[in-house]
């Protein structure tokens, strides 16, 4: 199974995000053991973390939600590491990924090349299958 990308986290957590109750369900599957092998990049954290303080939100709260999805049952994670970067600068330069698109896409393609998101910036790489949450939900029964 696939990493979940930063815009899975963001709707989660954020109950008026459009993707809220799709994000819901999965995490549920993940935790309930529907959905397996699933992972979280380290940089999907990083960029959340980021997104929040520049949103003004304290250390404790970011903690505490960084803290909450790396307690959820059935979730791994995926660390960041220099294969990652150099994969990373790779496909920033074919691809003209943002940073942080291009970090969740190296993990992804080190890891087992297929990730969670509605990002279409992702379905254009060459070898990485990309699962569309909405269309996700709908296929798990």
């Amino acid at each position: 199974m696939p990493i979940i990308e930063f815009d899975m986290l963001i709707a989660y957590v954020n109950i008026i995000d459009k993707l809220h109750r799709i994000a819901s369900m999965i995490f549920t599957r993940i935790v309930n053991g529907e959905l397996v092998n699933v992972a979280v990049p380290t940089s999907a954290y990083m960029e959340y973390e980021l997104i929040l303080r520049s949103k003004g939100y304290n250390e404790e709260v970011i903690r505490k939600d960084i803290e909450a999805f790396r307690l959820m049952k059935n979730l791994d994670e995926v660390p960041l590491t220099s294969s990652i970067l150099i994969e990373a600068s790779r496909l920033r330069n074919r691809y003209g990924l943002s940073y942080f698109d291009s970090l969740h896409a190296a993990s992804a393609l080190l890891y087992d090349k297929t990730i969670i998101s509605v990002d279409k910036a992702y379905r254009r790489i060459k070898g990485l299958k990309v699962l569309d949450p909405r269309e996700l939900v709908g296929n798990v029964g």
